[in-house]
Parts: structure tokens; sequence; C-alpha cells
């Protein structure tokens, strides 16, 4: 990737794009690949409940809505939209060839029914939930967020954001159903019943291969898996958010999915500090609970609802405060190459505005303070004087801070804290 700047565009071109994009909702929605919207009224309205406001094939719709006491999600007027009933949870090879289809409520099983090898860690390969192709729109107008999804791409504007892998768009991506964990030749997993990389002793020193893990020993552990493997960050986890928003018409991710084991943690090394081996969860795609101390799981994946080990995102990385992300997954700690946003990030903040950097999705902002309870829910902890590489979503030490657009901007590539987890990202196999 060239280094390059984002510049904010003139209010005309915002308004001139604006108009556009509606006359395309009202009048070339396919039959075949409808266009989902939403507007989020970022500056106006603060509460996370009122402030998303649906717009295309989607502007009548029921949001969904988790029960936090049956752990079910009623999934409103979405429950056939394809690319959600897409999203199927597998057992893939080493490359992420798909071997076969796992039960979507039982785990356990396979699809047709016979036991599986979720548990598996002799299993040559892992299990992973997939991720269809999507096609995504956003801008801003003055501080609304515009941001619309299609399975096909009906204009140039539409970019598979989370789906360029390194100059190859694939047509899905596989994400981990499972905290990442290393195993006993140095590769980074996705299987249950497995302790996650950094709590087989809940220590940053003293883990079972008795060396401290940061990022780049996590991504040899990745690269070790296979070759095309990624952390699970960068712009896909950025679509997901927003699709997440958009499912819930609220930017409260917490209060809709659940708060997983935001509040887990115990001071107690022999307790692994709260945090819990990796265990399969039922109830299909969605499981929410609200007693802060359970795995929760969004789209198949327990590390996108739990909140139990921060993540490792090394695509973006604030350099003395200016944020860099690289938007193909390209790698690089120091953020040389990356695309140098022209956004700065100064101190702790909670969310409840954002920039948007296209190729990439939102990334936090500053002009606007929400709280726990108002704007985006969920925090960002800065140090403006170092070069961090972010980390996402949140510990089991974080509480209420936790969430999808959680960020932690203060820790160096180096730190290698109990609580700095990994998983494993993978792409569906190029083709030839």
């Amino acid at each position: 990737m060239t280094e390059n700047k984002v510049f904010i565009a003139e209010q005309e071109t915002l308004l001139e794009v604006k108009e556009q994009t509606e006359k395309l909702i009202r009048n070339l929605i396919p039959t075949d690949a409808p266009i989902y919207g939403m507007v989020i009224h970022e500056a106006s309205d603060l509460n996370p409940a009122t402030r998303v406001e649906y717009l295309g094939a989607n502007k009548d719709f029921k949001p969904m809505s988790m029960n936090m006491a049956t752990h079910a999600m009623d999934y409103g007027s979405w429950a056939d939209w394809s690319w959600l009933k897409a999203n199927v949870p597998v057992m893939c090879g080493w490359d992420g060839e798909i071997k076969y289809y796992l039960n979507p409520d039982d785990y356990t099983k396979k699809a047709d029914g016979t036991a599986s090898d979720v548990s598996n860690a002799n299993f040559a390969g892992n299990a992973m939930a997939v991720i269809k192709k999507i096609y995504k729109k956003e801008y801003k107008v003055g501080s609304d967020r515009y941001v619309y999804f299609c399975e096909r791409q009906v204009d140039p504007d539409f970019q598979p954001v989370g789906f360029n892998v390194k100059g190859k768009v694939r047509d899905y991506m596989l994400i981990p159903m499972f905290y990442g964990s290393i195993d006993g030749n140095g590769r980074m997993r996705s299987i249950a019943g497995q302790w996650s990389c950094l709590t087989a002793s809940g220590s940053s020193s003293d883990n079972s291969s008795g060396t401290a893990i940061g990022t780049t020993e996590q991504n040899t552990a990745i690269l070790k898996t296979s070759a095309s493997g990624l952390f699970f960050g960068g712009p896909l986890t950025n679509t997901l958010a927003d699709i997440c928003v958009m499912l819930t018409r609220s930017t409260d991710s917490q209060s809709s999915f659940g708060s997983g084991m935001c509040s887990s943690y115990v001071e107690d090394k022999a307790q692994h500090y709260g945090t819990q081996i990796n265990k399969v969860v039922g109830g299909g795609r969605f499981y929410g609970s609200d007693d802060n101390k359970s795995f929760n799981k969004i789209f198949h994946s327990a590390v996108l609802g739990s909140y139990m080990l921060w993540q490792r995102d090394p695509y973006m990385v604030a350099v003395n405060g200016r944020i860099k992300v690289s938007t193909d997954y390209t790698y690089n700690l120091s953020g040389d190459g990356y695309l140098d946003t022209g956004c700065n990030v100064t101190a702790n903040h909670y969310n409840a505005t954002m920039h948007v950097v296209k190729g990439f999705g939102a990334i936090p902002s500053e002009e606007i303070e929400g709280t726990s309870a108002t704007g985006y829910c969920d925090h960002t902890w800065v140090n403006a004087t170092i070069t961090a590489v972010s980390l996402r979503f949140g510990g089991c030490i974080d509480g209420l801070g936790d969430g999808l657009w959680a960020r932690a901007l203060h820790n160096v590539a180096a730190d290698a804290w109990w609580h700095d987890g990994a998983s494993l990202l993978l792409p569906a196999p190029a083709a030839a």
C-alpha cells in the first residue's frame, strides 16, 4: 500500500453524494439484491435507541432484539435476509477450505447429525463462521453518518470493505467461533475446549510457552496456522459492527446483543483472572445475556460478543495520536505504508461520533463526548505519545466500556498482558 492521506470533502460535495445516493435508493433497488441502509444522527441524537434511522429496502423494518432471559434473538424483519442466512458455522482446513458444515444450533454435531470436531484439537483446521461478501457505501453529511449495504456492486462507491485481502477480493471471510488459542505446534487455533492464548497461566510472562506473547508472537502463530492467516480485526470488524447497528437499530451493542463477560474479572491468577476456557455455546447465530460473566456470541462468534479478552488489531495504529489504517490487511507495526487518515486521538473518551475512512470504515472521533449509555456507548483508551497498536472490543475488567466499538490505542506492539489476546481470521481461498 502506498501512503495516502484522507481529506475532508466540501459540504457541497457531500450533499451531492447524499442526493445521488437517495436517488439510487428510490429508483434502483434491484429485486434480487436490495439495498439496505441507515443514517446515524451522531451529533443531534445521543440516545442509542433513537439515533439510527432506517433507509432503503429496510425503511419500515422491525429491528432485531435479544431476550436476555431466554438468550434468544427475535429477528424482527431480518430473518429472511440472504446475507444473514449465509452466516453459518463450519469446520475448515488450515487455509480456509470448508471441510463440512456444523449444526448451527449444536456445534458438537455436523449438519448431518454425526459428531463434529469442534472440540478436537487434533483436527487439521479450525471452527469458523462464514461471512459472505457484501458491498458497503458510507459517508457523512455534517454529523450524520450514512451507511448502505448491498450484496452486489450497484455502483463504484459500493466497496467490499473487509473482503479485499492484499489486492484480491474474496467471496467470503471466515471469522473465529472461539477465542484464539496457541496449540503445541505453535499454531493459532479456533477450537472449543482450549484456553485462550494468554490465559494458560493467567500471566503475560509465565504462560505455557514461558514467553511473553506480544503482537509479533501472535502474528507468528497466525502465520504458522496458514500463510494467508490474519488477525481478526481491520476493516471487516468495522463492517460487521455497522451491520450490527443496522440489524438492531441501536448503537449500544451490549444492550442489543448482550454484555458477555465484561465484568467477570477476579484478581486471582489461579482463577485465570476471571477468564474461561473456550466452550460451545448453544442457541444458534446469536446468544445474549446481561449477567456480565457469560460467553455470548454474534454471527456464531464468541469473540464478537463476549468481551473476555481484548483482541489485537494491528491494522490500525496510532502514531503519536495520528491514526493510520490498513485497508487490505497489509501488516506493519510502525504504520509505514498504511493509509494516513488525517485524524488524531488525544485522550481517553467515549465515542459519540466517528470519522469515515474509505475502504476501512468508521474510526474514533473526539468531536462529541458520549458515555457508557450514550453515543456508541463504548470507550476509547489513548496514549498519544507512543506508536500504539489497536486492541478491539474490550476485556473482562472493563465493564460497560466494552463493546463492538471499543478501542484501546494505548499499548505498544510488544505489550503482552494477560488480557491482550488475538484470534484467527481466514480469507476464502483465492481463485487461481
